[in-house]
């Protein structure tokens, strides 16, 4: 994919707006854009709803591009292969109801980046009232400021989520393992390296490129992917064909995937040393839940129950409760929990109801638990982790009973 078929930052900003009008686009250069907690109400969420994430130049495929997609398995393997989409197909499909979670999903509630998600929550408002004018470039205050606000010694990390940069969704696609298994893995095989289309800013270098330990490679809901929610996967969120690897880190969904690439060492492509905490490679991703309602900023009345709802998921283990506090935790009470998710790696509803609350502020405090541990209710340290990364702190809302 050359450089010329990488989509420029305004043609992405429109895709976006066209496909994703309910999500808020951060001020990145690249497009990155995040759904609002309440509109994550939702078993499966739609793909209108997912959020976006890119780390360079999203590419543009035309049609015949995309009939002709190949996928390569190469490397420490005895058989190299390559398919096509149709091939891919042929040999088989498995649906997955997995949540798809970025690594710095919030981000923006480390304490050090509170600073900074205000100033870009204010950038970004004079941005909308900026691109009301016609002849105004859409952003252009909040991303030509915003590069001086990340120069900050004590700024964590780069996109600044707040509870959105996840969803649930019903992927298809083949077992990688299948594809494995054809391709005869070798014995000295210890990682896979993921290669796809997109392009870093500003250059001709690939903008990603991670990968999964062989045992995950091999895990049955492992998948090359080609549609998500009964669809082809859209170019936007990675089509036609992403890697799927529940549990994981959205790093380690490589979208855009053309090849595979079986190592006998840990995969060193780009971005793999700074997907790290302490100095270790993220793989599961830690237990988190989303607070779907009330919305963050609510208004109830006094003698109305205030009912607080969403889900909880975790890449370790089962959810096994959720505790909800209404005073801020000082108490807690324990939510009732939805069915078991059809899938070990779906997430999990939990609701509760709480009545006769007093006049004044309320703030509610939501922290799932696993089988072997929680969500902290404060912000983990930077320390071996300045991207800040995981940050899976108890989620909070506020609002007021009248």
């Amino acid at each position: 994919m050359a450089a010329d078929d990488q989509m420029g930052w305004r043609e992405q900003f429109s895709l976006s707006r066209e496909i994703k009008a309910n999500l808020r686009v951060l001020p990145t250069r690249e497009l990155n854009s995040e759904t609002p907690a309440e509109l994550l109400d939702q078993r499966i969420t739609p793909i209108d709803l997912l959020f976006v994430r890119n780390t360079g130049r999203m590419p543009a495929f035309s049609r015949a591009e995309i009939e002709n997609w190949t996928l390569t398995i190469d490397g420490e393997v005895e058989r190299p292969q390559r398919w096509t989409i149709d091939e891919l197909k042929a040999v088989g499909s498995r649906n997955v109801i997995a949540v798809l979670e970025c690594a710095g999903n919030g981000r923006a509630y480390f304490p050090c980046n509170r600073l900074i998600n205000f100033l870009d929550a204010k950038a970004m408002a004079l941005d909308g009232m900026i691109s009301r004018i016609p002849f105004a470039k859409p952003y252009q205050f909040a991303r030509s400021f915003r590069p001086r606000w990340k120069k900050w010694p004590w700024f964590a990390g780069t996109v600044m989520w707040a509870d959105g940069a996840v969803g649930c969704i019903e992927w298809t696609g083949v077992p990688l393992a299948a594809l494995l298994q054809r391709s005869g893995v070798k014995a000295g095989a210890v990682y896979t390296g993921h290669h796809s289309a997109d392009l870093a800013l500003g250059g001709t270098s690939p903008a990603l490129s991670r990968g999964l330990p062989i045992a995950k490679a091999l895990h049955p809901d492992t998948l090359v992917a080609w549609a998500m929610n009964g669809e082809d996967i859209p170019a936007i969120h990675g089509g036609p064909l992403r890697l799927v690897a529940p549990g994981y880190p959205g790093s380690a969904w490589q979208k855009w995937i053309d090849r595979i690439e079986i190592r006998d060492r840990v995969h060193d492509g780009r971005l793999m040393e700074e997907y790290r905490i302490d100095g270790e490679v993220i793989e599961e991703m830690p237990v988190n839940c989303v607070i779907t309602r009330p919305a963050n900023g609510f208004a109830t009345r006094t003698g109305q129950p205030l009912g607080v709802g969403g889900y909880a998921w975790s890449g370790r283990s089962g959810i096994g409760k959720v505790g909800v506090s209404v005073d801020g935790g000082a108490s807690w009470r324990e939510a009732v929990l939805g069915e078991a998710p059809a899938g070990r790696f779906a997430w999990r509803r939990f609701d509760i109801e709480f009545a006769e609350l007093a006049p004044g502020p309320v703030e509610i405090i939501v922290r799932a638990h696993d089988q072997d541990s929680e969500q902290p209710l404060t912000s983990r340290s930077r320390a071996g982790n300045p991207i800040g990364y995981c940050n899976n702190v108890a989620r909070r809302v506020r609002g007021r009973v009248v």
